[in-house]
C-alpha cells in the first residue's frame, strides 16, 4: 500500500512539472515561459522541457540551485537579485545556458569565476545596475562569450585582467559609466574583438597602447567623453576599423597622421567638437570613407586639398561650422558624393563650378547662411539632386536657367529670403517637383506661367510674402497638388477660377490677408478639401452656397474676422467637419440650424464674439452650448447691451439654464416647437441673466 502511495505521488509530482507555471504564458510545446511583471518572489515550479525563461520585472530574490540545467535563455531583468550574488560567488550550475540577462538588479559588486558554471554562455548582460569595477577573472571560464553589456553602470576603470578569460568576445558594451582611463593591455587577448562602445563616460586621454591586442577591431565609439586629441599610436594597431565616432568631445586639434593606420574606415564622426581647423593629411588615405561627420566645430576654413582621397565619399555633414567661403576645387574628387551639408555656417558666396564634380548628388543643404545671390550655371552639373535647401539666406532674385537640366528635383525651399522677384521661367521642366518653398520672402506678384510646368507638384507655400492678386491660370497646370499655403499676403478678392482644377487640394491656408468677401463658388472644384484657413481677414458674411460642396471638409478656422450673422444653412452638408472656429468675430445671435448639420463636429470656438443676452434669439445658440459642452472648446460670455456695460456679461449657456421654463423653451427650439411665447422669453431672458 505504502508503495502504490510512493508511486503515486512520484506520477503526480511528474504530472505537475508538464504544466504552464500559473499566470505564466507558455509557448513551443512549454519550451519557453513568459512570467513578466507577475509580483513572483522566487521562480516557480517549471515544466522539465523548459529552455528559455523570461522571468523580467518580478521581485525574485534567489536562484534554485537545481531544476534549471536545460535552460538555454534566461532573462531576469529588473529582479533583487544583489543579495543573492553578494552571498554566492559563483552562480548555479546552467551548463546549457548562451543568453544571460540581470539587467537593473541593484548588483554592486562582481566576483571572479562568478559565471563558471555557465561554460556555454555567449551573451552576458549586466547592464543598469551599480557595478563599480570588474575584478580580474571575473569572466573566467566564459570561453564561448562573445557578447558583454555593462552598460548604466558605475565603473571608473578598465584594468589589466578584467576581460580574462573571455577569449571570444566580439562585443563590449560599456556606454554610461564613470570610465577616466584604460589600463594599458586591457585588450591584450581581445585579438577577436570586433565592436568596442564607450561613449557617454569621462574619458579625458587615451594612452599609445590603449587598444594594443584588439586587432580585429571594427566598431569603435568614444562619443561622449572628455578626450582634447586622439594620438596617432593610440589607433595604431586598429588597422580594421571600420566606423570611428568621437563626436561630443572637446577635441581642439588632430594630428596629421591621427588615422593614417585606418585605410579601412568607412564612418568616421568628429561632430560636436571644438575643431577650428583640419590639417590637410588628416584625411589621406581613407579612400573607402563612406560618410564624414564634421557638424557642429568651429572650423572656418578648409583647404583645397583635404577631401582629395575620399573617392568614395557618399556624405559630407558640415552643418554649423564657421565657414565664410568654399575653395573652388574643394569637392573636385568627391564624385560619389550624394548629400552634402553645408547649412548654418556663414558664407556669402559660392563661386561658379564648386559643384561641378557632384553629378551624384541627391541633397544639398545650403540654409541658414548669408548667401546673396546665385549665378544661373551653379547647378548645371547637379543633373541627380532631389532635395534643395536655400531656406534662411540672403538672395533677392531667382535667375533664368537656375535649375536647367535639375529635372530630378523633388523639394525646394527657399523659404525666410529677401526674394522680390522671381524669373518667369526659373521653376520651368522641373515635372518631378513635389514640394516647392517660398514663404517669407518679398514676392509681391507672380507670373502666370511661373508654376507652368509642375504638374507633379504636392505642396506649394507662398505664405508671409506681399502678393496682392493671384494672376489668372496660376495654379492651372497643379492638378496634384495637396497642399497650398497663403497665409500673410496681402490678397483682398479672390475668384472663382482662382482654383481651377486643384481637385485634389486637401488643406488651404488664406488667413491674415484682406479679404472682405469670397465669391459663393470659390470653393466648388475643391472636393477633396480637409482644412480651410480663413482667420485673420475681414469677412463679414459668408454666402450660404461657400461651402456646398465641401463634403470632406473636417476643420475651418474664421476666427478673428468681422462676422455678424451667419446664414442658416451656410454649413449644410459638411457631415465630417471636426473643428469649427468662430472665435473673435462680431456674432450676437446664431440660429439653431447653424450648427445642427454638424454630426460630427468635435471642437468649435465661440469666444470673443458680440453674444447678445437681452436678444431672443441668445436662446438659440445658448441651448446648443448647454446640451454641447464637451464640444466647447473655450468659455464664450454672452453680454448685456445698450443699457448695460459691455463688461457686463455671463456665461452664454446660462440663459438656457436659469430657469425651468427657459429650459423648456431650450427643449422646444431644439424641436423647433415654439411652445413658449416670444414676448415673455424676451423678458425672461434678459430678467433671468442678470448676474
Amino acid at each position: 500500500m505504502l508503495a502504490a502511495l510512493t508511486l503515486a505521488s512520484t506520477a503526480l509530482l511528474v504530472w505537475a512539472t508538464d504544466f504552464c507555471p500559473r499566470t505564466c504564458k507558455c509557448f513551443h510545446n512549454l519550451t519557453s515561459i513568459g512570467c513578466q511583471k507577475k509580483g513572483f518572489h522566487q521562480i516557480p515550479k517549471l515544466p522539465e522541457s523548459t529552455e528559455e525563461l523570461y522571468i523580467s520585472y518580478n521581485k525574485i530574490q534567489e536562484i534554485p540551485w537545481r531544476g534549471m540545467e536545460k535552460l538555454q535563455v534566461l532573462d531576469l531583468t529588473k529582479n533583487q537579485l544583489h543579495i543573492f550574488l553578494s552571498f554566492n560567488p559563483v552562480w548555479p550550475s546552467m551548463p546549457k545556458l548562451s543568453k544571460l540577462l540581470i539587467r537593473d538588479n541593484g548588483l554592486k559588486s562582481l566576483q571572479p569565476g562568478q559565471f563558471l558554471n555557465c561554460a556555454a554562455l555567449t551573451l552576458l548582460d549586466l547592464s543598469e545596475n551599480q557595478i563599480k569595477y570588474l575584478p580580474v577573472g571575473f569572466l573566467r571560464g566564459l570561453a564561448h562569450l562573445k557578447k558583454l553589456f555593462l552598460n548604466f553602470n558605475q565603473i571608473q576603470m578598465l584594468q589589466v585582467g578584467g576581460l580574462e578569460g573571455a577569449f571570444a568576445l566580439t562585443e563590449l558594451h560599456l556606454r554610461h559609466n564613470y570610465l577616466t582611463q584604460i589600463e594599458e593591455s586591457v585588450f591584450g587577448n581581445s585579438t577577436l574583438l570586433e565592436t568596442l562602445i564607450l561613449s557617454n563616460n569621462k574619458i579625458t586621454n587615451l594612452g599609445d597602447v590603449s587598444f594594443r591586442g584588439a586587432t580585429g577591431l571594427q566598431h569603435l565609439d568614444l562619443s561622449g567623453n572628455l578626450l582634447v586629441t586622439v594620438p596617432a599610436e593610440a589607433l595604431k594597431d586598429l588597422t580594421r576599423l571600420k566606423l570611428l565616432y568621437l563626436r561630443m568631445n572637446n577635441l581642439t586639434t588632430l594630428a596629421d597622421d591621427c588615422f593614417s593606420s585606418l585605410s579601412l574606415l568607412v564612418n568616421l564622426d568628429l561632430s560636436n567638437n571644438k575643431l577650428s581647423s583640419l590639417p590637410e593629411e588628416l584625411l589621406r588615405g581613407l579612400i573607402l570613407l563612406s560618410e564624414l561627420n564634421l557638424s557642429d566645430n568651429l572650423i572656418d576654413s578648409l583647404t583645397s586639398e583635404v577631401f582629395n582621397d575620399l573617392i568614395n565619399l557618399k556624405l559630407l555633414d558640415l552643418y554649423r561650422n564657421r565657414l565664410t567661403h568654399l575653395p573652388l576645387d574643394i569637392f573636385q574628387n568627391l564624385t560619389d558624393l550624394q548629400e552634402l551639408q553645408l547649412d548654418s555656417n556663414h558664407i556669402s558666396v559660392i563661386p561658379v563650378g564648386v559643384f561641378d564634380s557632384l553629378s551624384k548628388l541627391n541633397e544639398l543643404q545650403l540654409s541658414h547662411n548669408h548667401i546673396l545671390q546665385l549665378h544661373p550655371a551653379l547647378f548645371t552639373k547637379l543633373t541627380s539632386l532631389q532635395n534643395l535647401y536655400l531656406y534662411d539666406n540672403s538672395l533677392q532674385h531667382l535667375p533664368k536657367g537656375l535649375f536647367h537640366k535639375m529635372r530630378q528635383l523633388r523639394e525646394i525651399d527657399f523659404s525666410d529670403n529677401n526674394i522680390s522677384s522671381l524669373h518667369h521661367s526659373v521653376f520651368h521642366g522641373l515635372v518631378r517637383l513635389h514640394s516647392l518653398k517660398l514663404s517669407n520672402n518679398r514676392l509681391s506678384s507672380l507670373h502666370p506661367d511661373q508654376f507652368r510646368d509642375l504638374t507633379g507638384l504636392k505642396e506649394l507655400t507662398l505664405d508671409g510674402n506681399h502678393i496682392g492678386k493671384l494672376p489668372t491660370g496660376l495654379f492651372m497646370n497643379l492638378a496634384n497638388l495637396t497642399a497650398l499655403d497663403l497665409d500673410n499676403n496681402s490678397l483682398s478678392e479672390l475668384s472663382p477660377d482662382d482654383f481651377f482644377r486643384l481637385t485634389r487640394l486637401k488643406e488651404l491656408r488664406l488667413s491674415f490677408n484682406q479679404l472682405h468677401d469670397i465669391p459663393f463658388n470659390t470653393f466648388h472644384v475643391l472636393r477633396n478639401l480637409r482644412r480651410l484657413h480663413l482667420k485673420n481677414n475681414s469677412l463679414d458674411s459668408l454666402h450660404p452656397q461657400l461651402f456646398a460642396h465641401l463634403a470632406k471638409l473636417t476643420e475651418i478656422h474664421l476666427d478673428r474676422n468681422k462676422l455678424n450673422h451667419l446664414q442658416p444653412d451656410v454649413f449644410k452638408g459638411l457631415t465630417r467637419l471636426h473643428k469649427l472656429s468662430l472665435k473673435s468675430n462680431q456674432l450676437k445671435t446664431v440660429e439653431t440650424a447653424v450648427l445642427e448639420p454638424l454630426r460630427k463636429l468635435h471642437t468649435v470656438y465661440l469666444s470673443g464674439n458680440l453674444w447678445d443676452c437681452t436678444n431672443t434669439g441668445i436662446i438659440n445658440i445658448s441651448c446648443w452650448v448647454k446640451n454641447h459642452t464637451d464640444k466647447v472648446g473655450d468659455q464664450p460670455a454672452c453680454f448685456f447691451y445698450p443699457s448695460s456695460p459691455l463688461s457686463v456679461h455671463t456665461p452664454l449657456s446660462k440663459p438656457a439654464t436659469k430657469s425651468p421654463l427657459l429650459q423648456e423653451q431650450c427643449s422646444a427650439s431644439a424641436a423647433r416647437s415654439p411652445s413658449f411665447p416670444l414676448v415673455m422669453l424676451t423678458l425672461l431672458t434678459a430678467f433671468l441673466s442678470l448676474p
